[in-house]
């Protein structure tokens, strides 16, 4: 019985780093980049980010580089690859905090992956920001797109794609 026990809590403690997930970069077509991202400048990646114990991730970001009013927008994409940490399975949506569930603003599902939810950030200046989870196995993509001048449908429907744009290569 306590060879059992030992060896439960040896698994349930175990920490397993999934491999890396692919580049986000060149997950998401040029096209895709260069209509949600006016005058954007030169793509900005970073990897192998070990944010939590048993995950990986790699980010994408592009912002305009234009000052004109109304077309300035930015998008950062990462992609999260999730292992096995204190016994929970490596799905993402067995994670804990893997979708945002932010406390004072009201989130919204949408239909892509095996969960996604989003939630919208507006200024008076008419800037939007939404944050968009979405998870698929032991993937998780997380999309923050800016954007001055767009409408909440807009900007929802640009995330959702810029988030499928990954999920298709998964």
């Amino acid at each position: 019985m306590a060879v059992e026990v030992g060896l439960w809590r040896a698994w349930e403690g175990a920490t397993v780093d999934p491999p890396s997930p692919r580049p986000v970069c060149q997950l998401i077509r040029t096209e895709v980049f260069n209509l949600l991202v006016p005058g954007r400048g030169p793509l900005q990646a970073e990897g192998e980010e070990g944010s939590r114990p048993g995950s990986r991730s790699n980010t994408c970001a592009a912002e305009s580089t234009s000052t004109v009013i109304g077309s300035r927008a930015s998008l950062w994409v990462a992609l999260v690859r999730f292992g096995r940490r204190d016994g929970q399975g490596p799905r993402c949506i067995q994670r804990d905090g893997s979708l945002l569930m932010p406390t004072n603003r009201p989130s919204y599902r949408v239909a892509l992956g095996d969960r996604a939810v989003y939630f919208m950030e507006n200024s008076p200046d008419t800037k939007r920001v939404i944050h968009l989870t979405a998870c698929l196995g032991t993937y998780l993509v997380y999309v923050i797109y800016e954007a001055v001048g767009a409408t909440d449908a807009s900007i929802v429907e640009a995330a959702t794609v810029v988030a499928q744009e990954v999920l298709s290569w998964l």
